[in-house]
């Protein structure tokens, strides 16, 4: 009796680390169109008050953003290390909001002559009376390409 028991445990062990590999696997997939976008980092202080998209090809420039957000962090925030002969880095400031916002940028159109990139946004409730005013950004890492790149706000 104890032999089936343990023959059964052992089975469905195996059932379920298989149906996790899968899962995983799964997830770890992006869909082909963001494939290529991918988050670096993203923080609710330190970016514009206006809405702000940048593309940064060079390394001075990004050194340049970070000294304007280090300047209200001790200690700050280290650049990314990038290489920009293969990536280009993408800055996205939605501007000033007084709510929590889980915003981010996807891949809208990829064409022959231009990228088209979109901001999708979702709002995080909050308590009322909690609201603090934010100056969300975002980085975004992109390969190197020649392309337009466009950024459309839905």
């Amino acid at each position: 009796m104890s032999t089936v028991r343990l023959f059964v445990f052992c089975l469905l062990t195996i059932g379920a680390c298989k149906s996790q590999e899968k899962g995983a696997e799964a997830a770890m997939e992006p869909s082909e169109q963001n494939q290529e976008l991918t988050l670096i980092l993203s923080d609710n202080y330190g970016g514009s008050e206006h809405v702000d998209f940048q593309v940064i090809r060079d390394m001075k420039t990004l050194r340049q953003f970070f000294i304007q957000v280090n300047k209200t962090r001790k200690p700050g925030l280290p650049v990314p290390d990038i290489d920009f002969s293969k990536e280009m880095v993408l800055l996205h400031c939605p501007g000033k909001m007084g709510h929590v916002s889980a915003s981010g940028l996807y891949i809208m159109d990829d064409s022959s002559e231009k990228i088209v990139l979109a901001s999708k946004e979702g709002n995080i409730k909050q308590k009322a009376g909690n609201e603090a005013l934010t100056m969300p950004f975002s980085l975004y890492k992109l390969p190197l390409t020649e392309k337009e790149i466009v950024f459309k706000k839905e």
